[in-house]
């Protein structure tokens, strides 16, 4: 594997996780496999697989009932000529996941403004399995990426990083809001009131007045010990404190 495909796949996985809005491509039941694309808002997992909330009676739905394969595509904020822009599409089939409170904490911080659908019992979380991606890094940089590349393998993190993030979170918003203003500063957002929405093992996700930004680790982290240590680094990095303002929820 080139060190160009390797950068090729960590951006790919960086653009889809940076934004929540996508076009959901299915293959049209009520028009004999015609494609058929769709706005769908979206979080991705650890692994970097798309998890859509997705209605029943939605023409989407319909079509995935009859055939799993999809395509969601994600593209960088719009420039002046949008075929600048990165943009990346993750082809895939689309399955029903179990429902939980993590998964359903996780999806509201990202998108709150879809707590309404779950008061209404025909919503169900999808899972795109992802086994192909086209990365359009800008013009000329091209790549098709296996999706046993793109997808961060399952011994990569541990149980129990994805089972601190709920703490981790609730925790640094609560006690070291503090940290964030530093983590946001060093990447050179001014934010009085940041707001932590999601942690994976390769960075996290911070809501600011100008949208969301993503941190990236110095390199991924694998579990809860190494969530904090990560933390701690950046921590001393920003102001050269010592570690105390750190998620001591999360410390192994």
């Amino acid at each position: 594997m080139s060190e160009n495909y390797r950068k090729a796949v960590r951006d790919a996985r960086r653009l889809a996780r940076t934004h929540s809005n996508g076009i959901l491509s299915t293959l049209s039941a009520e028009m004999g496999g015609w494609p058929f694309g769709s706005v769908a808002p979206y979080i991705l997992d650890f692994e970097g697989n798309p998890i859509l909330l997705l209605s029943d009676l939605a023409q989407h739905s319909r079509n995935i009932k009859q055939d799993e394969r999809v395509s969601l595509i994600a593209w960088e904020d719009e420039k002046h000529d949008l075929q600048q822009s990165g943009r990346v599409t993750l082809l895939g089939r689309a399955v029903v996941t179990e429902d939980s409170e993590a998964l359903r904490d996780r999806y509201l911080r990202y998108l709150p403004q879809a707590q309404e659908y779950f008061a209404i019992h025909d919503f169900r979380f999808y899972k795109v399995a992802v086994e192909r991606v086209r990365f359009i890094g800008g013009f000329g940089d091209i790549h098709w990426i296996r999706g046993e590349d793109y997808r961060l393998p399952a011994d990569a993190f541990d149980a129990g990083l994805v089972a601190a993030e709920t703490g981790a979170v609730v925790h640094m918003n609560a006690d070291h809001k503090d940290a964030l203003v530093r983590y946001c500063r060093a990447q050179g957002v001014d934010e009085p009131e940041p707001r932590l929405i999601g942690i994976d093992p390769e960075g996290f996700d911070v809501a600011t007045r100008k949208g969301r930004l993503r941190i990236d680790f110095d390199a991924p982290v694998r579990d809860a010990k190494g969530l904090r240590e990560a933390f701690v680094a950046m921590s001393r990095r920003a102001s050269s404190a010592h570690g105390d303002d750190l998620p001591g929820a999360v410390s192994g």
